[in-house]
């Protein structure tokens, strides 16, 4: 009996090896096509953002207040401009808003006031521009593949992997690799992971629980940055907005 167990789960591990894996280009249309069926051009998505060690003294610092040991937790909130603009802001107490600490990306170059030096912070809004903010209502494949491409994903071809206990496309190389990936829920085309180089170091951005019933499918119920195991920021959605106006200053 343990014998068959043994084949049974060895077989189950290596379905998404032996499963037909579409090509880069469809991947990336069909994710296209599910953010454009949403017909979101801006979002405003307010929350918690919460940083673990060295970035939550370096956020703490940057907030002008003190970190009560290795966790600071502060509001947070993430703006979205299609295309190619992002924003992470955190709100200290008795902050005033000209004053708050953020990062934000606008065509691939970052800015900011005390977030953009914190590469965790950075790393997250690069990973939300390159998979949420892409122009979709034209040629989505293409403008998937430059974004992913500028955080160093190569786009040569695709595999299946497993991540939060579902199947993924996985572009750029294998599930495991220590290099540029980009990840696609296979059933949703929801993209659900990024890993990219960033100050030296690969960070993994993670999205997660889409079709929350506070995000719903225009933003994941919780985005986490981690460096290899350890979790160094995690934003999780409170409220969001669809379709504010949002000026180009911000960015």
């Amino acid at each position: 009996m343990s014998r068959r167990l043994a084949a049974a789960v060895a077989l189950a591990l290596s379905l998404p090896a032996l499963a037909y894996v579409l090509p880069v280009p469809a991947i990336l249309k069909r994710a296209g096509a599910r953010r454009a069926d949403l017909s979101l051009d801006a979002l405003e998505v307010t929350g918690t953002l919460q940083a673990e060690g060295d970035a939550a003294a370096r956020i703490a610092a940057a907030a002008g207040i003190r970190a009560a040991g290795a966790r600071v937790a502060l509001p947070a909130r993430v703006d979205v401009k299609v295309p190619g603009r992002c924003r992470l802001e955190v709100a200290p107490p008795d902050a005033a808003e000209a004053d708050r600490p953020y990062v934000s990306v606008r065509d691939g170059k970052v800015g900011g006031r005390g977030l953009d030096a914190i590469p965790a912070a950075v790393a997250l809004v690069r990973a939300t521009c390159a998979l949420l903010a892409v122009q979709t209502s034209g040629e989505a494949d293409q403008a998937y593949g430059e974004a992913l491409s500028r955080r160093g994903v190569a786009l040569d071809d695709a595999e299946l992997g497993r991540f939060n206990g579902r199947i993924a496309y996985v572009i750029g190389g294998r599930a495991r690799d220590a290099r540029p990936l980009a990840w696609f829920d296979k059933e949703s085309f929801q993209p659900v992971r990024l890993q990219a180089p960033e100050a030296g170091a690969l960070l993994d951005v993670r999205l997660l629980d889409w079709g929350s019933p506070i995000g719903g499918d225009w933003f994941p119920r919780a985005v986490e940055v981690w460096d290899r195991d350890t979790l160094r920021l995690r934003f999780t959605t409170e409220k969001a907005a669809a379709n504010p106006k949002l000026p180009d200053a911000l960015f």
